[in-house]
């Protein structure tokens, strides 16, 4: 079992219906990707992160570790954004002079770099709240509750299954090679990150056929079938969730962007 879903089948909201979560999490989503005022970008991450620390109990390492990963990509990306190239000093705050341009960041460049921040981390905080309160399973269901084609469904599944295979594998090369302190020097662990590399590829196509093999000797057609609990819609929870994103869009409508 992966780190994360340890979290994902022992949360506190791990008996709310999925389709609850589901319908709160992409509603959200769909609100940050819409409204263009950061108030609402910073609200819609305050309420994900109070949904999944106080409500869920998932630890706040844990929610803050993940968040560490996009903001590093997002932080390169918006970098590109707040600096501009132009030939008058006079537009930036700040800048460097190279030859008959200037490079910097103006105040535009800033506010848009840090509201496109804003609006792809609130977006993946909703993302996390499904991530780490619906487990696959109970993913799977609410997509087949929703009509969407098995096919889809299918992919997703062996897709989810194929990480399963590639982190273990991965967790069982490097094992061996820090057993053989492979580790142990800078240079010795390029190359052994370089060993692990060329061999993974081949190893989990190997198991990947095996598995294949044994789906298919159990009579596998095309679809797999698994059960999955009885949930039972929660009114109190539809409410709060309803609240939470019609205040989310009156608030947007009352403030207007500065």
């Amino acid at each position: 079992m992966l780190y994360i879903d340890q979290f994902v089948y022992s949360n506190n909201m791990r008996d709310v219906h999925p389709g609850e979560k589901f319908f709160f999490a992409i509603t959200t989503m769909i609100i940050c990707l819409m409204v263009k005022n950061p108030l609402i970008h910073l609200l819609v991450l305050g309420i994900t992160l109070t949904f999944l620390i106080k409500k869920a109990r998932i630890p706040g390492f844990v929610v803050g570790k993940m968040l560490l990963v996009p903001m590093g990509f997002l932080v390169l990306g918006v970098i590109t954004i707040a600096f501009s190239w132009g030939p008058d000093q006079g537009e930036f705050l700040l800048s460097i002079n190279l030859g008959s341009h200037y490079l910097g960041v103006t105040g535009a460049g800033l506010k848009t770099a840090g509201f496109i921040f804003l609006q792809a981390l609130s977006s993946v905080s909703c993302l996390y709240f499904l991530a780490l309160t619906v487990p696959m399973i109970d993913l799977i269901y609410v997509l087949k509750l929703l009509k969407v084609p098995s096919l889809v469904i299918e992919l997703m599944m062996l897709v989810y299954r194929f990480i399963f295979v590639f982190v273990e594998t991965a967790f069982q090369i490097y094992t061996a090679q820090s057993s053989r302190w492979g580790y142990s020097s800078f240079r010795r662990s390029i190359y052994s990150f370089g060993v692990l590399f060329a061999n993974l590829w081949g190893k989990v196509f190997i198991k990947s056929q095996a598995l294949m093999d044994s789906l298919q000797s159990r009579g596998y057609e095309g679809e797999i079938r698994v059960l999955h609990p009885s949930y039972k819609f929660s009114g109190k929870n539809m409410l709060i969730f309803v609240l939470v994103d019609t205040g989310l869009i009156l608030v947007a409508l009352a403030i207007p962007i500065s």
